[in-house]
């Protein structure tokens, strides 16, 4: 694009230079007649002619006389014409790569703003969201759950977390390696998404670990309710098994405004509920680090 632009820029330049070269030897034919008009011998000998003339001349040696000086009058202006026809040429020329040049670099212009925009729109949501899964990130749901606490906290209303931990992982790992253990990240995402319910907000927080956020829910029998939905979407007979080794979770609950008054204090909440739930065994529930 840039070598393009480049070599429509040295067009330009050198039809400009063109057209000014032939406008000066225009110029200079203009002078260069002027000059011949002005001579002295011209003069005389168009005044002698004149003169032959009235005293009743032989008419062919007047003529000749008169042709001669014309002639070569004619010839000069005829270059100077054929001179401006050209710069007039150079000029449409001129005109014309400018133009193309203009729309080119308009063209140019617009595709670097719409790349500029594209870029800005994947690092935001590089940013914002896990590259793998695809979810939102712990800063984007951070973020988010400051946003419904402060609107919960307007209304009066609760906002439920749960911080689900995925069991089995490293078992897959270890009998497929990395890529299945990725595989079967984005299949249980895809699952969570499927399972939640509008107004619901899942991320993934660490490389096994997910939450999922509520601004509606009631109460923790609500949530609960939720947290099994969540296990049992991982182990859903109508759909294929999700590793050939058994995958479970442990799920910790958290709640604004019992839980914690900010969202730091609540995800904090949500995180240490967790880990008592993976501490009580595989498929655990537990409500701010009291093992159900």
């Amino acid at each position: 694009m840039l070598a393009a632009f480049l070599a429509a820029a040295a067009a330009l330049v050198v039809v400009a230079l063109l057209a000014i070269a032939n406008a000066r030897d225009f110029a200079a034919d203009e002078r260069r007649l002027d000059d011949w008009l002005a001579d002295e011998h011209v003069q005389s000998k168009l005044s002698s002619t004149n003169d032959a003339a009235l005293r009743g001349a032989d008419r062919s040696t007047v003529t000749g006389d008169v042709h001669d000086p014309l002639a070569q009058a004619r010839a000069i202006r005829a270059s100077a014409h054929r001179r401006l026809d050209i710069v007039e040429g150079w000029s449409a020329a001129f005109a014309a790569l400018a133009l193309i040049l203009a729309v080119f670099a308009g063209w140019t212009f617009h595709e670097l703003l719409r790349e500029r925009r594209q870029l800005i729109e994947r690092l935001a949501a590089e940013r914002n969201h896990d590259p793998l899964t695809g979810l939102p990130n712990r800063r984007f749901f951070a973020d988010w759950i400051a946003f419904a606490i402060a609107n919960a906290r307007r209304e009066g209303t609760h906002v439920g977390v749960l911080h689900v931990d995925i069991n089995g992982c490293a078992a897959v790992a270890e009998l497929h390696g990395g890529p299945a253990v990725e595989a079967l990240l984005v299949e249980i995402a895809r699952r969570f998404r499927a399972a939640s319910r509008e107004g619901d907000v899942f991320a993934r927080l660490a490389p096994t670990e997910f939450a999922l956020a509520t601004p509606s829910a009631n109460d923790a029998r609500e949530l609960a309710l939720l947290a099994q939905r969540l296990r049992d979407v991982l182990n859903d007979p109508a759909q294929p098994p999700l590793a050939d080794t058994p995958i479970g979770t442990s799920i910790g609950v958290a709640f604004f405004p019992e839980h914690a008054d900010d969202s730091a204090g609540v995800l904090a909440a949500a995180s240490a509920a967790m880990s008592a739930a993976r501490r009580a065994g595989r498929n655990h529930l537990a409500f701010n680090a009291i093992a159900a």
